[in-house]
């Protein structure tokens, strides 16, 4: 194969991040052109009738009849732009040809949420699928920003007064700082991840939040804690970028562009102060949570929950199983199940499940949640302290 300099040394000058997809869409490019890229460089710098900028537009065409996504044919004018801006010989389009160039007609509508949305889900999420959607909708990071918080960035600030400012965060995409704010829906999750961390040795302030590795997975988790709460979508989609959206509409209604964009990590034309933001921000979230401030009682009750949640896992039912009772019990009720409803369907469960256990000699199910007073009996009895709780209760098993 004949060697092209001029493309090889174009694409050894990007980001390797970049590299892959020009070089990919690149072939492209020349394919449509049916020239090498020495030859389309020769030949540019003696066009002297624009014939290349009308050859790019019409290479988007040529892509679409050929059937490739709009998003594809796209990414070959861009690396076709990058190659002639490269070497020094940038296409000069017309504003109404950048804009034939760069529209893109989308294949799916976002999913608008709604508060009462969120409250559904979370009778159907887990605690790490909880911090997905409502620390998702409280900060309103891009995916890729919303996977780097770490322990150290939201336990310094977390029991203080929401919205809680966790400070600025360096925006992976624009290389802007964000302002991100923990809201009173998100306060309580965090600290149960937190503690969920501490139980796991997960100690360290350098300890990501999330251990997933791809940002496709937190739009998974999205979709199905939506799909399991039996939402109705209608054509529209559900991904993780729909939590953002729905902060930032609602951040609109109450303050100016230059301050929501400093929040959730978008240039804006102005700085404001952190102490400003909350005040914007605190007015927006009457409309963003669902639930009122949370008060130590409440914070047990949670904390009870989760724990049982952990009990029914340990005994074999299923998270389907459990999305299941909560749907039963949300039926025959007809309203959004409190915390009070959430623990009797589970407390339940468990006794269902311990009727079963006969071969437990005591008739007592063979994981049990005790105080200090009755541990010592228990181990001497052949029992083992599996988990000890915030409330200071330990969890044995035989």
């Amino acid at each position: 194969m004949e060697k092209d300099i001029a493309t090889e040394e174009w694409l050894k000058a990007q980001k390797a991040s970049t590299r892959g997809t020009y070089k990919w869409s690149w072939k492209h490019f020349l394919s449509f052109a049916g020239l090498t890229g020495d030859a389309i460089l020769a030949d540019r710098r003696n066009d002297q009738v624009f014939a290349w900028e009308k050859r790019v537009l019409a290479a988007k065409t040529w892509a679409q009849e050929r059937g490739l996504s709009d998003n594809t044919a796209y990414s070959i004018t861009t690396s076709a732009r990058s190659f002639f801006t490269h070497h020094r010989l940038p296409l000069k389009l017309l504003r109404a040809e950048k804009v034939r160039l760069t529209e893109v007609e989308p294949k799916y509508e976002d999913y608008q949420f709604s508060i009462e949305d969120f409250e559904r889900m979370g009778n159907f999420a887990d605690l790490t699928e909880k911090y997905v959607y409502i620390a998702g909708k409280s900060f309103g990071l891009r995916a890729s920003d919303f996977l780097r918080l770490t322990r150290g960035d939201l336990e310094p600030y977390i029991d203080r007064e929401p919205p809680i400012s966790i400070g600025e965060i360096t925006t992976k995409k624009e290389k802007v700082p964000a302002n991100p704010f923990i809201d009173c829906d998100a306060q309580v999750i965090i600290k149960l991840m937190l503690e969920t961390m501490t139980q796991a040795g997960r100690t360290d302030p350098n300890d990501k939040m999330l251990t997933y590795k791809d940002e496709i997975q937190l739009s998974q988790v999205v979709q199905r804690i939506v799909e399991k709460a039996k939402i109705n979508l209608g054509n529209k989609r559900v991904r993780f970028h729909c939590l953002r959206k729905f902060l930032c509409d609602h951040l609109a209604a109450h303050m100016a562009e230059s301050k929501w964009k400093q929040i959730v990590g978008k240039k804006a034309k102005e700085r404001v102060y952190i102490t400003e933001l909350r005040e914007c921000y605190a007015r927006a979230m009457r409309e963003t949570t669902f639930s009122k401030s949370i008060g130590s009682g409440d914070m047990q009750k949670i904390a009870k929950r989760e724990v049982l949640l952990g009990v029914l896992k340990g005994i074999g039912i299923s998270e389907s199983e459990v999305a299941d009772l909560f749907k039963g019990r949300f039926a025959s009720r007809g309203r959004m199940l409190t915390i009070e409803d959430e623990i009797e369907v589970i407390e339940e469960a468990i006794e269902e499940k311990r009727k079963e256990k006969l071969e437990c000699a005591d008739g007592e199910h063979c994981q049990r949640v005790v105080g200090e007073e009755d541990l010592a009996k228990l181990l001497s009895e052949g029992w083992h302290a599996s988990l000890v709780l915030p409330s200071g209760k330990v969890v044995v098993t035989r």
